[in-house]
């Protein structure tokens, strides 16, 4: 698509972590001029980008500013939530494609965004918004026990709780206090059930698609998503009702032109939203979805960016399954070993290996602790995230603390 100036597209990427490569990547390969917004630090889009500006990427003022000036065409951003009030501020302002400010602010906020779900009646767990540790205990109090405890505009899993008695609320308070900006903590009925997600193609304000998954997460209190697999396990009918569900909470967000990350339980046989994120997940779920359906994920969201209306077909089901490698313990990286079986296994779709020797490395909490990942294919989901759970065992990451 030529450019009416005579020049390449500019793509402005917010974010130059290891989830924005893939989209830094699939940019150049759309012969688009990148320009990756993310503060200066071991960020690998940094120097794969054709251009950085080391700004916060929640400052909204000086990358509204800066894009403004530099005849920036489509704005685009995956896995991160955080800056998703600024991709929105830059859509409204220059007129690009993409969620609107308010949508954004609604996908980024878990307290406007569950006032949306509760004022369009889109099925949710029970919550109250909280500002001081006493509102929560009271909250608790009328709630009930197990509970979940969140702050209010964290992504990856960062500040969020289980708590199954009074014991352990006021810790739950704290971890998700020391991650809050807005001073908001969400506290909601922890929903007992088989916990999934999809993956939401909107066009226009029009959902096209919906690709439900299967997710592997960290044993409570914190419950980390650690792994997908695809398909999802669902009949027919929950597929159905989970079209309409979905539907329903991106019309409550007002959500357009993106690729959505739906955070779903089936509690009691009924489908409950706990989050919607307007882009696209992070944990490998972009791989998980091409692979599974043959579709060029990352491809499909810098054509929406540029004001494109790509078809969403899928020309194939091959099941498989990620899984995020991990470390017990913090410290420096001495050694990594990959086994030619592991590496060389027909299976395996794709390897990555975040942390080199020398690198610290946190014990994993939450997604940005990962130091990798593995990506497989199988005859079934069930059988791909085994296979993903033996390769990524045969993996040794040596760190000393």
């Amino acid at each position: 698509m030529p450019h009416p100036h005579g020049r390449r597209f500019r793509m402005l990427i917010l974010g130059g972590g290891v989830y924005q490569v893939p989209l830094i990547h699939r940019a150049h390969e759309f012969d688009l001029e990148t320009v990756v917004v993310t503060p200066a630090g071991p960020y690998p889009g940094i120097q794969l980008a054709d251009h950085h500006w080391n700004l916060d990427t929640t400052d909204e003022e000086a990358v509204l500013h800066a894009a403004r000036s530099h005849g920036i065409d489509a704005v685009a951003t995956t896995g991160t939530d955080v800056c998703l009030p600024v991709l929105g501020r830059i859509v409204d302002e220059l007129g690009l494609h993409g969620p609107s400010g308010s949508s954004a602010r609604m996908s980024a906020d878990k307290t406007l965004m569950k006032r949306a779900f509760q004022k369009h009646s889109v099925p949710t767990a029970e919550f109250e918004i909280v500002g001081s540790l006493t509102d929560a205990r009271n909250a608790s109090r009328r709630i009930g026990f197990p509970l979940i405890v969140k702050a209010s505009d964290s992504s990856g899993s960062r500040g969020v709780t289980r708590v199954d008695a009074g014991d352990g609320l006021d810790a739950a308070w704290s971890r998700a206090w020391a991650v809050s900006r807005n001073g908001l903590i969400v506290v909601e009925r922890c929903l007992e059930g088989v916990e999934f997600g999809a993956q939401a193609f909107v066009t226009g304000d029009e959902v096209v698609a919906v690709f439900a998954h299967n997710d592997t997460v960290t044993a409570p209190p914190f419950q980390t998503p650690v792994g997908h697999s695809l398909p999802a396990n669902l009949t027919s009918s929950q597929l159905a009702n989970l079209h309409e569900v979905v539907c329903r909470a991106v019309r409550a967000l007002a959500i357009r032109d993106a690729v959505c990350n739906v955070d779903l339980m089936l509690a009691d046989g009924e489908i409950q939203v706990l989050e919607i994120g307007a882009r696209m997940g992070a944990t490998c779920l972009p791989e998980n979805v091409a692979v599974f359906t043959g579709l060029d994920v990352y491809g499909h969201l810098l054509q929406l960016a540029l004001g494109q209306v790509p078809a969403v077909r899928a020309t194939q089901e091959q099941p498989n399954a990620s899984l995020l490698l991990r470390s017990n313990t913090s410290g420096i990286v001495q050694d990594v070993f990959v086994p030619e079986a592991v590496s060389a296994h027909p299976a395996l779709i794709a390897l990555q290996i975040d942390a080199k020797q020398g690198d610290r490395v946190k014990a994993f909490q939450v997604g940005p602790d990962r130091i990798g990942h593995v990506v497989v294919k199988g005859d079934s989901a069930a059988r791909a995230e085994a296979l993903a759970q033996e390769l990524a065992g045969a993996i040794r990451v040596t760190v000393t603390e």
